[in-house]
Parts: C-alpha cells; structure tokens; sequence
C-alpha cells in the first residue's frame, strides 16, 4: 500500500506548488526515494506529451526531494506477480499474471488530476485517445467534443485553490491489468480506480462518486480509452489519435451547435408541460420515430395522442428542471437510427427525475433524442 501513500502525498504537493516542496524533511531516506522517484517518473511523462517544461519542474522538484537520485536506477513498481501471490498463498494457478506499472499509473492520474484543477481543457483533452467510451451514457466522446464539455465545466466552476486530495479520496486509489478479453481488443489495458470526495456530476458526464478509468498503451503512451463503471464494448475501437474525425464539428462550432440543440430541447419541453401540443411539436419533425416502441407518427398524429394525454393529466406547475436533470444533459454527434436523414445529427441525452411514464409512454429514465436541422432550426426526429 506504499504506493497509495505516496500518491497521495504526491497529488497534494502538486496541487499546493512549491511553497510545499518542503514536506518531504521529516521522511526516512527511504520514503524520500521512493517519493523522489515518482515526481521523475512523472517528469518523463510530461516529456513524452510534449509538456516539456512542466516535465522540468516535476524533475527538480524530484532532485529537491532526493539529491541522490539515479534516473537511470529508476524502476516502475508493480503490483505483486503470480508466483509472489502463490507463494504468499494469495492465489490459484488460473494463468500466468503480467505485472502492472502502478507507478506509472499513478504519476499518469497525477497529471490528469493536475490539468483539470488547472480548467485547462485542452490539456484534459489530451489524456484521452482517439475518443472516450462514457459506459454510464454510453456515448463516445471524441477530444474536439470532451474538450467543449469541459470549457462549459471549466466557465461555470471556480476549482481555484482546490487540491487533487480534495477532489479525491485518493487512499482508495487501486490500480489492475484489465481482463484478457480487454487486451486482446485494445492492447495493453488497465483499470484505474478511485473515489471522489466532490459532486461534479451536474457539469461533467462522466463524473461519479465512484469512478473507473480504462486505461490503454498505445505508441508507448497512456491513454484513457473508456470511463465507466463497465468497459466498453469489445467490438467498438477508439478513433485514431491525431486523425481529423470525419464530419466532425470543430469545438467552437461544437459548443455552438450544443447549445442550439439543448435550447430547442428545452422549449419542447416546457411546451409539453404547459400542454402546448403545436408549442412542443414545433420542435419535431413532420414523421417522428419512437426507436424503442418502433413505431414512426406523423406530427398531426403525435398530436392528437399529446391531446389525449393531457385530458387525463396533470402536470400542476411542473418545470423542466422539475422533472429532467438538466445538469446531465450531454450533446454529441451521431449516427442517425433512420435512414434518409440528410445533413448531421445530433444525440442529446438527459435522465429523468420524475417518473411520466403513465403519461407519456415514450418517457423513460434515460431518455434520447436525436436532432436534425431543418430550415435552420434543430428538430427533434427520433426518441429513444
């Protein structure tokens, strides 16, 4: 549990500066070393990301730490092998276990911890592959959407002043090589485990109290391929670091588009709880598909069931914000369900708080929609 001990230790000075870097003076030799070792560690990484200048000051702060340091002494610590768990009777022959770079793992996290309390999205950003598998959604996230996510994050939160430490349980920290079958999909995968002792769940996708980063080797680097508390699925594949998305939207015209879409949402909704059936479908498209039901209505036919539905309900007072979590709204660019959908799509997704769906049978607790544009406007064309 060393390891745990000094990540911690580590994240904390990180976040403080080095008006901290005398923490360090009461430690044994020992533990100095070890804590030398994994601010160099991290130094390295930064290099390796082309941070060259945050790897410096990550470097001497090591030496600072531990004037005796060897760089070229420096060995990754890993969890315990097969044979060393056997021996200790841990564990039962199943298959040979490969040993897992915790020190690595750990500086990695330290660094990503690092540029979110810095509200540098871009650098957020960059810890990612290709695109990010959000298994609680579940949506892939590319960098250009994660990093518009983040700068509405970073615009409506102040994280001034706050520490990873504060941010995270960081003693519940535990890393693990990820199942064969993750492997044989992705490559070299990890599990990176930890609690958080904040909410950000309304600003950030995905957040939780518990979290789950899956992280992969690629080009001799880490990256978090999936966030989640299940992996992805074994037949999806990230997109390719450095590879333009196709038809993506750059992260300006993203957030842009983002906010039209949730804007057109929302009206249609209020509409809907004000009984407004014109109101609410002035948002839709002339034929709408019902994915989960799979059933397709024309609008004036939506229409009249949304007449029924209000003769026998009483939404009293209701709001948007009465009955949707507005905060885990997330926009992404999808894949249309229907055929002959020209031009882009857009997939908003909202959980419910409010349970209408006696209702309206389309309502469920984790509610889609998809958005195309007509005459300029975003319109709702599908719901699942």
């Amino acid at each position: 549990m060393r390891y745990k001990f000094f990540l911690s230790v580590l994240l904390l000075v990180a976040g403080a500066g080095l008006l901290w870097s005398q923490f360090y003076r009461d430690f044994s030799d020992k533990d100095r070393k070890t804590l030398g070792e994994s601010y160099w560690l991290a130094g390295k990484q930064y290099e390796a990301v082309n941070k060259a200048e945050k790897g410096r000051e990550f470097q001497a702060l090591a030496r600072l730490i531990y004037p005796s340091l060897d760089p070229a002494a420096i060995k990754d610590e890993a969890l315990p092998t097969a044979a060393e768990l056997l021996a200790q009777g841990r564990a039962i022959v199943i298959r040979p276990a490969a040993e897992v770079p915790a020190q690595s793992l750990n500086s990695f996290f330290l660094r990503f911890a690092g540029a979110l309390l810095d509200g540098d999205s871009a650098e957020v950003a960059g810890f990612l592959d290709g695109s990010v598998y959000l298994s609680g959604i579940p949506v892939e996230v590319n960098r250009a959407e994660a990093q518009a996510q983040l700068d509405a994050f970073f615009d409506e939160v102040s994280l001034a002043g706050l520490t990873p430490s504060s941010v995270y349980a960081l003693d519940s920290l535990v890393v693990a090589r990820a199942p064969q079958a993750m492997q044989d999909a992705w490559g070299e995968t990890y599990t990176l485990r930890v609690d958080s002792k904040v909410d950000y769940s309304r600003y950030v996708s995905f957040w939780e109290r518990k979290q789950q980063f899956f992280i992969r080797k690629t080009g001799g680097n880490l990256f978090i391929v999936g966030i989640g508390q299940n992996p992805p699925p074994l037949s999806w594949r990230p997109q390719k670091i450095g590879a333009p998305p196709v038809a993506r939207a750059t992260v300006s015209s993203m957030a842009e588009t983002s906010k039209a879409v949730v804007d057109a949402f929302t009206a249609s909704m209020s509409a809907l709880l004000a009984k407004n059936s014109d109101g609410a479908l002035s948002f839709m498209t002339g034929n709408i598909r019902f994915l989960r039901l799979r059933q397709t209505v024309t609008k004036e036919e939506l229409k009249t069931t949304l007449l029924g539905y209000f003769e026998s309900t009483d939404f009293g007072s209701a709001t948007v914000t009465d009955v949707l979590d507005t905060g885990s709204i997330f926009v992404e660019q999808a894949e249309s369900p229907v055929e002959g959908v020209q031009g882009p799509v857009y997939l908003l997704n909202v959980m419910a708080k409010a349970d209408l769906s006696e209702s309206i049978p389309f309502w469920s607790t984790h509610q889609k929609y998809y958005f195309t544009q007509e005459g300029g406007d975003w319109k709702i064309f599908a719901i699942l």
